[in-house]
């Protein structure tokens, strides 16, 4: 197996700073220290419609043979248009349809002219140049990872011209349950292409990997029985040198801090309603909400109406001052969408969150993937987002420090070495 070249086609690379480069940057990384023989097909940086920019992750890479291309998208126009910069607009997902009527037609076009996704004017340049790469066949095994679920198009492309070719397909989420497709606004002929692109996509690769349980059922479920044992998964993990050299610290102040992505159509309400419960407890320490990361201004502007807490919203951040913000807090918050499917989801910073040792409020489905994972490792509690009364006690529990999590408990199996490891294995046995 150490003769085979492993050639991963993702959209998302350095300087882009999105799950999808933690989760291949630190697995090629890993991969290539272990001997392996990695190369990667991306979009060159001047042309590719990244939102935020972190240039931290490109030493981890800088070893592993990277080829770039163009692409041929509208995002940075639809940027442009929406809010004067080429990169501030570009959305996470779907196109927020409210207001504009610019934004509506925007969002309707996306959805029924651009299956499955905007980002499908990549696979020309990408297939080209992984043709091109690809000398040797029978010993090359081809990774394409989405979202952009386009990206596995190019794997179908090229095993077709590659019979012998081994194409593994990595889902970082679902494809037809992501929740902007699940609501988008799209004819019956756009939804119908849809399911027929990820119907072929998933019979057609000779390995599918996911990130977590519930989604490898879920993807199982769409398979024949003969065919769903090619399903498996492996999790995104977390960086344990970076995070053993940030110190854990314990603030004087109450800070509840959130990293990650709150879009308007998230159900923050019961949060909010408990942050009011939480306010009428308060003694004389000082409570601080602080946020980094994409997040609804409207959600921002509920908070601020709240008496006596302080929020903080810091915006983007680098990767590792997300690190330190999470080892500074007093209590990590994440939510998580509802819908259909949910005990898939997995957020993008859980592992970081588990790893930094301080006590998680996850509002999500209590039965789902990430809640396990919580309970696992004692590390907080998953509540519904109706449940005010629950989460309000929760956060005033942790305000006196009556929930306190074990730094005995063993983690380092959810470690990015230790997952990229297993991954390791798993392409030795191919």
């Amino acid at each position: 197996m150490d003769s085979k070249k492993i050639l991963i086609l993702t959209y998302y690379w350095p300087p882009d700073n999105s799950s999808g480069v933690q989760r291949w940057g630190y697995f090629a990384h890993f991969l290539a220290k272990s001997g392996l023989d990695i190369q990667v097909v991306t979009v060159n940086p001047k042309w590719a419609s990244y939102k935020n920019q972190d240039e931290s992750f490109s030493p981890l890479v800088k070893d592993i043979k990277t080829h770039t291309t163009k692409t041929l998208e509208l995002l940075k126009f639809y940027s442009f248009v929406t809010t004067g910069n080429s990169s501030k607009g570009i959305p996470r997902g779907s196109i927020n349809d409210q207001g504009s009527i610019f934004k509506r037609i925007s969002h309707f076009i996306k959805s029924n002219f651009f299956v499955p996704d905007a980002r499908i004017g990549w696979n020309t340049f990408a297939f080209k140049k992984a043709k091109k790469i690809i000398t040797d066949p029978d010993n090359t095994i081809i990774i394409t990872t989405g979202p952009p679920h386009s990206t596995h198009l190019v794997g179908q492309q090229l095993k077709k011209v590659f019979e012998s070719i081994t194409w593994v397909c990595d889902f970082r989420d679902p494809w037809l349950e992501l929740y902007s497709n699940a609501n988008a606004p799209q004819y019956e002929n756009a939804r119908k292409k849809n399911i027929s692109m990820e119907k072929m996509v998933l019979e057609n690769a000779d390995q599918v990997i996911t990130v977590g349980p519930s989604l490898a059922k879920l993807l199982q479920s769409k398979l024949p029985p003969n065919k769903q044992s090619k399903v498996s998964y492996f999790y995104n993990g977390f960086d344990h040198y970076k995070m053993d050299k940030i110190p854990l610290i314990d603030p004087k102040e109450f800070i509840i801090t959130f990293i990650g992505l709150i879009p308007d159509d998230y159900h923050v309400e019961g949060f909010i309603q408990a942050l009011k419960k939480f306010t009428t407890t308060i003694g004389s320490r000082n409570v601080i909400l602080r946020l980094a990361g994409n997040i609804s201004q409207n959600f921002i502007n509920e908070l601020s109406n709240l008496p006596t807490i302080e929020v903080d919203y810091r915006g983007f951040v680098t990767h590792l001052e997300s690190l330190k913000l999470m080892k500074s807090a007093s209590l990590l918050f994440t939510i998580l969408p509802t819908q259909k499917f949910d005990e898939i989801l997995i957020s993008g910073k859980l592992m970081e969150y588990l790893a930094s040792r301080k006590p998680i409020l996850c509002i999500g489905n209590k039965k789902g993937d990430a809640a396990s994972l919580i309970k696992k490792n004692k590390s907080g509690k998953t509540f519904n987002n109706d449940e005010t009364d629950e989460i309000a006690n929760f956060i005033i529990a942790c305000y006196h420090k009556e929930f306190v999590i074990s730094q005995q408990i063993d983690i380092k199996q959810y470690s990015r070495e230790s997952t990229a490891n297993a991954l390791g294995a798993f392409l030795k046995g191919l």
